[in-house]
């Protein structure tokens, strides 16, 4: 079941607030989510089926995939920690600034996009004027580009849903992390989404030993997994410390963040720290989203200048000729 960040904001927030009032799951899955679409309602109707007979929560939604894997380790954990209220909470927040930063990102793509699909209607005009190309061939030239554009962005957003769905596909994920600029941006953004997972296990009273690797599959990313699992076994043999062991394994990069982190683990608030952490890399990956949603149009405009000027040029070229 793919949700929208909206949705799953929503979702969230809705199973918070049923928490807070004292309402069973079996019976907040039955109220909830009317205004989703209906393989999702169907979704939840099973999930509350699921509970009504016995079923934990965890395993309620992970059968009906209402979960998503690495929330499924988050709710069995913040369930035996009695802790579910606050974790619905933290989620809703999760999803509900990643929708923001999808929405900004999709405003500032959109004019851009007219502008191109204008274009491609506009250039291979003088080759159907003077009898070059037929209707069939205009139409395929200027509806060709945007719906391969359209096409591929849609593919890698369905691709990249996918693997945080099913912590499968490297193939994907390799080839997301080698698109140039937004590879690194998803890269530190993955970064951060693992340790905020270890944030939410830790506050849910999940020991470091066994919230570390739980984290690290909560990421898309296998090379990071790897990282995540690498650290956690040299803790196991505790080789040094945990801020040492996140740098040293490549699972914190900062180093600021790494003695941030060997504060926090010296007094006992590694969590706190975290948090604190996290926040400073929101504000640093916003900025850098920004950016890019900034430049992407400058991009656009001048590729479809140039895509106008050569398809202007060579539609023209042949009524030239004599």
């Amino acid at each position: 079941m793919l949700l929208t960040a909206h949705q799953r904001s929503h979702l969230f927030s809705q199973l918070a607030t049923m928490e807070h009032a004292g309402i069973t799951p079996a019976q907040a899955f039955v109220m909830i989510g009317r205004d989703l679409p209906a393989d999702a309602r169907q979704a939840l109707r099973q999930t509350a089926a699921d509970l009504a007979k016995g079923a934990d929560l965890a395993k309620a939604g992970q059968s009906s995939a209402v979960l998503l894997p690495w929330e499924v380790r988050l709710v069995r954990a913040a369930a035996t920690g009695g802790r579910l209220e606050s974790l619905f909470n933290r989620l809703s927040e999760h999803y509900a600034s990643r929708a923001q930063l999808l929405d900004r990102l999709k405003s500032r793509l959109v004019f851009p996009f007219l502008i191109l699909t204008l274009a491609t209607f506009v250039a291979p005009f003088p080759a159907l004027f003077q009898g070059a190309i037929g209707l069939g061939g205009y139409l395929l030239r200027a509806m060709g580009p945007p719906l391969l554009l359209y096409g591929g962005l849609r593919l890698l957003a369905f691709a990249y849903r996918q693997q945080l769905a099913r912590e499968t596909g490297v193939t994907w994920a390799r080839l997301l992390l080698a698109m140039p600029v937004l590879g690194g941006l998803l890269a530190r953004q993955q970064r951060r989404d693992g340790l905020f997972s270890l944030l939410l296990l830790l506050e849910s009273g999940v020991p470091i030993l066994d919230a570390l690797p739980l984290a690290g599959k909560s990421v898309a990313d296998p090379l990071l997994r790897a990282r995540f699992a690498g650290a956690a076994a040299a803790l196991a043999d505790e080789r040094s410390g945990i801020a040492d062991t996140l740098q040293r394994y490549g699972v914190v990069d900062d180093a600021s963040a790494t003695a941030l982190f060997a504060s926090g683990e010296a007094a006992g608030r590694l969590d706190e720290v975290i948090r604190h952490q996290l926040r400073q890399w929101d504000a640093q990956l916003e900025l850098r989203w920004d950016t890019l949603a900034e430049w992407v149009p400058r991009l656009f405009y001048a590729a479809v200048a140039g895509f106008m000027i050569v398809g202007i040029m060579s539609g023209f070229s042949g009524m030239a000729r004599p």
